[in-house]
């Protein structure tokens, strides 16, 4: 008779107390079901995603041959190289928000990403895949920060700015250029923003580095249901 592996690390014969026991109401495993859900769906060229309604979570993967980014470049689909959510109209000012349902923030942001790629001088858009899931936006953040946390995505944690929209008319010239955005050029009022001190080589090496310790999936990570097989 085999035996199933002991969840999340649970042994035999553990001290009794509050903490081995599983609450699924705890906002961390509210968080954690949600990723669950979003890393089961299938992955889909970024530049293909059909047109849905609602909010939520998604997760960029990298299949390309950019020499940065050869650790996570994968068709498995296994370490994101960003994370993000979208959430209801209105839900950032926090007046009139919107139904998670409505409209179509989700699939707004992930063509939003995709037009940015695709104006980059050496990323090819078509290298680029998403998993995406519409969720109630009471639970995407805790999703979103735990992604980060465990996965620790590059674009996330090292070149931030991915997500960063176009700043307000004439002040473009005024402000750093996103980290990103000093790496791969090509988006035009980035380009025309105050170069990021050292330009863009220290912040590969930056990458590199971060891709030694992150670059391979992590058994423990978010979105992997530990004990599971």
């Amino acid at each position: 008779m085999t035996t199933q592996p002991a969840f999340d690390g649970f042994a035999e014969g553990s001290v009794a107390g509050p903490e081995i026991i599983y609450d699924p109401l705890r906002r961390e495993n509210i968080g954690r079901s949600v990723l669950w859900a979003l890393t089961s769906r299938d992955a889909v060229q970024l530049d293909r995603v059909p047109r849905f309604n609602g909010c939520g979570i998604y997760a960029l993967y990298y299949a390309g041959d950019h020499e940065l980014y050869g650790p996570i470049s994968s068709d498995q689909f296994e370490v994101p190289i960003y994370v993000g959510k979208a959430d209801p109209s209105g839900g950032r000012k926090g007046v009139t928000v919107g139904e998670a349902w409505e409209g179509n923030p989700l699939w707004s942001r992930l063509g939003n990403h995709s037009r940015k790629i695709d104006k980059a001088s050496d990323l090819n858009v078509q290298d680029f895949f998403a998993r995406y899931l519409p969720a109630d936006d009471l639970f995407t953040p805790m999703a979103e920060r735990l992604m980060i946390r465990d996965l620790r995505p590059v674009w996330n944690v090292v070149l931030e700015g991915f997500g960063v929209n176009r700043q307000g008319s004439g002040r473009e010239g005024k402000q750093l250029r996103p980290k990103w955005h000093e790496v791969h050029t090509g988006v035009d009022w980035a380009d025309g923003m105050t170069a990021q001190p050292g330009g863009p080589e220290p912040l590969r090496q930056q990458v590199r580095a971060h891709l030694e310790l992150y670059g391979q999936p992590h058994p423990g990570a978010a979105g992997r249901p530990p004990g599971v097989i």
